[in-house]
């Protein structure tokens, strides 16, 4: 299997390309006892399939668009092109139509790359990363075909005119000359592919060197790489197949907890020590994460929100890559400059970083608060994200909780008011028919029915039902839509003592008449009732946390406990993102660690 020296090389020596769009769905399904080989496009049973094609700006059906004769190359992930040749991975061509598949693949996680030149010259190319190919597995990608860039790379001390440059895992090779300018030298390779890169090697007559965790990405200006013995990587695996948390669903806008003690003592210690120049990957994916730092009652970082965009199922090698450059000049972690707002450069450039909250609007949270404050200046809480809603504060403290801090209700005169939900339409239940809360609630005194959270007096509300051992409950309730003389109930029927005085998660997933209550990830079974009442419909009320406010002013049922990390999202999320946000985030046993 030796692949198209020629169309390789125009594909990979293109100054310039149009930014397009693959359209592809393919499978991978596997048997046992094969070898490698079999590239038949047409026949066969292939192990790798799809259809090839192209978007150049025109307004055209996808059937003109067939990228003919594409060359599609699958290549071994850990691939060295500098220690292996082109019998190491494997090549096929599309027929007319744009097909192409790979048949009697081994086992193993594979990149997918594909060049395909128009009549005209201009050159287009994709590259997948970080698929693997298992026994009798099956899966289907959509792909994106991206532009070939420029990139330039900066050398350190060599006396050579030419230098070389491979990529681990990709079958790109290039030569270019080294320009010097004043007293700085560098080289431009042309036609990258754009993707994450583990490992870029350049090479010159003095030797190889590998720089790090290059992301060539999506922009017409040239990107520049420099050889940095201070620049440093960390891999977090993100195992999702049967092996890891089996997740059958493909998530997206996650919000992901990572917790730093769970990094070795020089890792931590240097990334928090250059918190300012953290980048965060999320592979395969192949582009920067925003993520949002939590610091300790010490100030000091004890973990990262990190926004995954894509988490696909059934993957064992879907990982978050950190990068950053270690320094000399800045202080011991001691004054780390997280969690310190300053007004000189390192400041600016880490409030940039802090802006990029991963509990965005885009990704559906009308609110999340996280209750890390430990101090409470004016008596106002803001929310995370896109919706810096003002809450209100009386009577409520700072204390441990899940992850950070929590805010600590004494039963009696604790609330929080979020004033300007009253009118706003994601917290109307008549106006959205579908919304999902998530929270912990460690509740102290189970004597009495208690609020956690609520719409007004009379619209909606999830509250601790006291009763008989037999008959205590949780409970959300909401004035039934279809009849407003009816009040509708879905609750679940638990001993006192099973959730008193420890952390305990819930996830409310409301999707039009059905209400489906996680306890811990795991859905309940829930009680379902509808019952009589004489409450005027109230939509007015502001969304109340920690009580229950009454439309005379009257607050009653206050809540005695911790309440943490609590969202409010106006869709119905799946029963994967329940149990999720459950296995992330409890106290032992978490994942990914």
């Amino acid at each position: 299997m030796k692949r198209n020296t020629r169309l390789a090389k125009s594909a990979v020596s293109a100054l310039y390309v149009l930014q397009v769009l693959l359209a592809m769905v393919f499978l991978v399904s596997c048997s046992d006892n094969k070898v490698a080989g079999g590239n038949s496009s047409e026949v066969g049973s292939p192990e790798l399939m799809g259809t090839l094609a192209f978007v150049d700006g025109a307004q055209r059906p996808d059937f003109f668009r067939r990228a003919s004769y594409a060359r599609v190359y699958c290549v071994p992930a850990d691939y060295d092109p500098a220690k292996e040749d082109s019998t190491s991975y494997y090549a096929t061509t599309a027929d007319s139509a744009g097909r192409f598949s790979f048949d009697n693949l081994p086992e193993g996680v594979y990149n997918l790359e594909a060049f395909y030149e128009k009549s005209d010259g201009e050159v287009f190319v994709l590259r997948e990363s970080g698929l693997k190919i298992a026994t009798d597995q099956a899966q289907s990608v959509d792909l994106e075909l991206g532009q070939g860039h420029d990139i330039k790379i900066y050398l350190q001390d060599t006396k050579d005119s030419v230098a070389s440059l491979s990529i681990v895992g990709s079958t790109y090779k290039s030569t270019a000359k080294i320009i010097t300018d004043g007293i700085v030298r560098y080289a431009i390779f042309t036609g990258v592919l754009a993707s994450y890169y583990d490992s870029v090697q350049v090479s010159t007559s003095e030797g190889t060197n590998s720089i790090k965790a290059v992301l060539v990405e999506n922009t017409d200006a040239k990107q520049a790489f420099y050889y940095d013995s201070s620049a440093r990587t960390l891999e977090i695996p993100l195992n999702t197949s049967a092996t890891g948390i089996d997740l059958r669903d493909t998530i997206e806008g996650f919000p992901l907890y990572v917790r730093l003690n769970d990094l070795n003592a020089d890792d931590r210690k240097s990334l928090v020590k250059n918190l300012y120049s953290l980048k965060v990957y999320l592979e395969p994916a192949s582009f920067w994460t925003t993520f949002k730092v939590v610091c300790g009652k010490d100030s000091i970082p004890t973990g990262l929100w990190v926004r995954l965009s894509t988490l696909y199922p059934q993957r064992e090698t879907q990982k978050l890559v950190f990068a950053w450059n270690e320094t000399d000049f800045i202080e011991e972690p001691s004054v780390t400059e997280a969690c310190v707002v300053r007004d000189d450069a390192f400041g600016s450039a880490l409030a940039l970083i802090r802006a990029a909250d991963p509990f965005t609007i885009s990704d559906g949270f009308m609110a999340a608060w996280n209750f890390d404050e430990r101090e409470i200046p004016d008596s106002i809480v803001k929310t995370s994200g896109d919706n810096p809603f003002k809450g209100r504060v009386t009577d409520v403290t700072a204390g441990d909780g899940i992850i950070g801090g929590a805010f600590v209700f004494n039963g009696k005169t604790s609330i929080i008011e979020i004033l300007e939900s009253a009118d706003y339409w994601g917290f109307a239940l008549k106006d959205t028919s579908s919304f999902t809360s998530s929270f912990w609630v460690n509740i102290d005194d189970t004597s009495t029915s208690r609020f956690i959270w609520g719409k007004s007096e009379s619209e909606y509300h999830f509250k601790y039902q006291a009763g008989d051992s037999d008959r205590s409950s949780w409970m959300f309730k909401e004035l039934d839509e279809s009849d407003l003389g009816h009040w509708y109930e879905a609750s679940i029927a638990i001993a006192p003592e099973v959730d008193y005085r420890q952390w305990v998660h819930f996830t409310v997933v409301k999707s039009g008449d059905s209400t489906a209550i996680y306890r811990n990830g795991k859905l309940e079974e829930t009680l379902i009732g509808h019952n009589n009442t004489d409450d005027k419909r109230t939509s007015d009320g502001p969304f109340v946390i920690g009580a229950r406010k009454q439309s005379n002013g009257k607050v009653d049922r206050v809540f005695k406990g911790s309440l943490d990390e609590l969202y409010f999202m106006d869709e119905a999320k799946s029963s994967e993102w329940a149990r999720l946000i459950y296995l992330n985030q409890k106290p032992t046993g978490y994942w990914p660690k």
